[in-house]
């Protein structure tokens, strides 16, 4: 669960993780902090000698490094620790005397203590009620900075403060006159003041806006980070507590419940890293606020709202422990209370990532993948035909035709199939360039390539098939002349696929196929399925199951359609009745179907989470939500769908933050047999059912307007409002089918639940 680092951030993370493991053991912090008079600065000498203070500061200043990655590694350690010490608050006060060009050895030493005050009321993006005026050469501040963290035991505070509309910075020693300290104690256990000032002589630093607005992003980014060092460490504990506390004979572990909401956990705090990981490498990459102010503001609000589910589960989870002051989770909770009401709620760095530009997923891709994202966008843009792209664009259904054409025009650019090797027609992309590929055409608007032969069936017959089997289907799949379908799931097999029924007897030289699959989508369009058949009861259920080709044009085949929530026909039962298939249409051996279906699957994880079209998606909704705020102006209602609505993008950023994150450790060589493509399933879908209900909000009355005609009109007709409504109702309705097919999210939850679990 760590952010990247760099061999020497490797080992300052090793060296202030053994520090801190030491000095900060949690009974000896617990009882300090409990003490009549408490211990709040006691490590400072040992983090000052350590050389972790310097971690905020370049090394020609005597410091480590400087950049936020250094930064973050050492919050990492503070958060897993629970350092009470302002190492935050203290390095984004020292990284401003820096740039004003003032000295800060003293700090990075250690003898001297510099805290930011910031903070005033709801809105810490609000203009400043605390003021300074000039007064001759020497400036005076007014106003009051609330809940400092150790504001009470620092030498000097950097306040920022409002000159003429513009936001400064000024320095102000802790024993200036005017000034009244109004000492507290916060959630967490740590002190704080609250400072009042009356005309207080204070020393502007030589610093603009621009630097104050960096230093913000940077002080936000280090408290996610330390809130993702916080979730792991819950995540961690509560799986162990539920292995080994028991009740009613049997580990906690076992309960269901439990399991999924211990998944919860886990996927909220991958969320979390992600995308603090993406806000750490923009403010390091880009040095201004623009894109990486608002990266760092949806890092601290996915962080907050991660923290909140996290620290209050684990503590239910723990039960009367999880309440008690001798356990640690009730003080990671704590703190995550106190980083919540810190430098703003999570709602107001929504509002803040709102006001930011789109940004781009893909924005740390390297030259050469830029640049192939690029063309990719203008072949969508320039071949795509242009019923077709009126199609996507007003939400209504593609056919088989509309499919074929895109499919074969890719084909004809050398992009379709670009997965399979070189020497079986093929481009060999690695899991990058495949990412790059199918989330960069489904953002611009094509349709969705059809995997059921060239991403599923097709790497199937080239690794398990023999020569015969890929000479006769590899041609038709890479020409989108054969079309293909799935035969998994059954009426009583849907996610448990081990369960299932449909048998296989072989009869001389062929198989004899008998039972039903359940949701065979465009098994009405399919020429061939790649289907799961049972060819042996006696052994254990994966053991006996094999995998077969069918033609379905074989006697003995019924397909049935199934009219989807959506009015739509997708999907179908296709029901097989002493249907002959002959033996050479065995893929493999028999008995080696699970083992082939777990391949298939782990195959097609790379688009599992499906972030071009909600990118899309995202941009319709975006654009419905500016008429909707023109035509209503920001009431309260429009307010509360502006915050749904910056959420949904928040999660959306994320999860391709994750996505990339996962497809790169998969393809440095990560094992694919983990949670993660569970996680991206998950979250993916649920983010797809955010998004449609939001158009649904926005949409106001015309929410509740669904036709399924509307979606079969011509490309080329001017749609009404409530045909266009209708649209984004199939977005609603068809979207609930997507956390059921291919595995429930309940599943999914599970899977994940058990890799943490053991």
């Amino acid at each position: 669960m760590s952010f990247a680092r760099t061999d020497t951030q490797r080992m300052l993370a090793d060296m202030a993780g053994r520090l801190l493991a030491q000095r900060n053991e949690f009974e000896a912090r617990r009882h300090r902090l409990a003490a009549a008079v408490p211990e709040r600065m006691a490590l400072w000498p040992d983090l000052a000698e350590q050389g972790i203070l310097g971690a905020a500061f370049p090394e020609e200043l005597g410091g480590f490094g400087g950049t936020m990655r250094d930064l973050a590694t050492v919050m990492e350690a503070a958060g897993r620790h629970l350092l009470v010490e302002p190492l935050a608050s203290g390095a984004v006060a020292g990284w401003l005397l820096a740039q004003a060009g003032e000295p800060v050895e003293p700090l990075i030493g250690g003898e001297r203590v510099v805290v930011l005050a910031h903070d005033e009321g709801l809105d810490s993006f609000a203009p400043r009620r605390v003021t300074a005026q000039a007064d001759g050469a020497h400036w005076q501040l007014s106003g009051t900075k609330r809940a400092v963290r150790h504001a009470d035991l620092a030498d000097a505070w950097i306040v920022t403060a409002e000159i003429a509309g513009a936001l400064a910075c000024l320095l102000v020693e802790a024993d200036a006159p005017s000034t009244r300290r109004e000492p507290t104690r916060l959630i967490d256990g740590s002190s704080a003041a609250t400072l009042h000032f009356d005309r207080t002589p204070a020393r502007r630093l030589a610093i603009d806006a621009a630097t104050i607005e960096q230093a913000l992003a940077r002080h936000a980014c280090a408290l996610a980070a330390e809130s993702v060092a916080i979730l792991g460490a819950l995540c961690e504990r509560t799986a162990a507590y539920l292995k080994t506390r028991k009740q009613f004979g049997v580990p906690l572990a076992s309960f269901q419940a439990l399991q999924h909401r211990l998944a919860e956990m886990m996927i909220a705090t991958g969320s979390a890293r992600a995308l603090t990981e993406r806000a750490i490498a923009a403010l390091d990459a880009m040095g201004d606020t623009g894109g990486a102010g608002a990266l760092a503001s949806a890092a601290k609000a996915l962080a907050d709202d991660a923290g909140r589910l996290v620290g209050h589960e684990a503590v239910q989870m723990h039960g009367g422990m999880g309440v008690s002051d001798e356990l640690d989770v009730s003080h990671y909770m704590r703190r995550l209370a106190a980083i919540r009401a810190t430098q703003g709620s999570a709602a107001v760095h929504r509002a803040h990532f709102a006001g930011a530009a789109d940004l781009d997923p893909a924005a740390e891709d390297d030259g050469e993948l830029a640049v192939f994202r690029a063309e990719v966008a203008a072949f969508v843009r320039d071949k795509l035909p242009e019923d077709i792209r009126l199609k996507g664009e007003k939400g209504l259904e593609f056919g088989k035709d509309d499919f074929v054409r895109w499919q074969k025009l890719l084909r004809a650019e050398g992009w379709f199939a670009g997965a399979w090797p070189e020497d079986a027609g093929g481009q060999g992309w690695d899991l990058n360039r495949q990412l790059a590929f199918v989330q960069e055409a489904g953002r611009s608007g094509a349709p969705l390539i059809i995997p059921y032969g060239v991403n599923m069936v097709g790497p199937v017959i080239q690794t398990f098939g023999n020569a015969a089997q890929q000479a006769r289907h590899l041609p038709g799949i890479l020409s989108s002349d054969v079309w293909w379908c799935q035969g998994y799931s059954e009426p009583n097999a849907g996610s448990d696929l081990a369960s299932l029924k449909t048998t296989a007897v072989r009869e001389g030289d062929h198989y004899v196929v008998n039972g039903t699959k359940m949701w065979t989508t465009e098994a009405h369009w399919a020429d061939w399925m790649h289907c799961l058949v049972r060819t042996d009861r006696e052994v254990k259920p994966q053991a006996g199951i094999s995998f077969l080709l069918i033609d379905m044009t074989t006697p003995g085949i019924e397909v049935r359609p199934i009219v989807t929530i959506d009015g739509q026909h997708h999907t179908n039962q296709v029901f097989f009745d002493d249907v002959r298939v002959p033996v050479e249409n065995l893929v493999g051996h028999e008995g080696q179907g699970w083992t082939i279906a777990k391949f298939l699957l782990a195959n097609e994880r790379v688009a599992i989470a499906d972030t071009g079209p909600k990118l899309k998606l995202l941009g319709v909704i975006k654009a419905m939500f500016a008429q909707l705020r023109g035509a209503e102006g920001d009431t309260a209602q429009v307010a509360l769908i502006a915050d749904r609505l910056a959420d949904a993008e928040i999660q959306l950023t994320a999860l391709c933050a994750l996505e990339r994150d996962y497809v790169r450790g998969w393809q440095q060589g990560g094992s694919r047999d983990g949670p993660e493509a569970s996680i991206l399933k998950v979250r993916g879908t649920e983010i797809l059912q955010l998004l449609s209900e939001l158009a649904l909000a926005i949409e106001g009355p015309l929410g509740a307007v669904h036709d399924p005609a509307d979606l079969h009109l011509a490309p080329g007709a001017e749609l009404s409002a409530a045909q266009q409504a209708s649209a984004m109702a199939h977005h609603y309705l068809y979207g609930r089918c997507w956390s059921i097919f291919g595995g429930t999210n309940e599943i999914q939850r599970g899977l994940i639940a058990r890799a943490m679990l053991g």
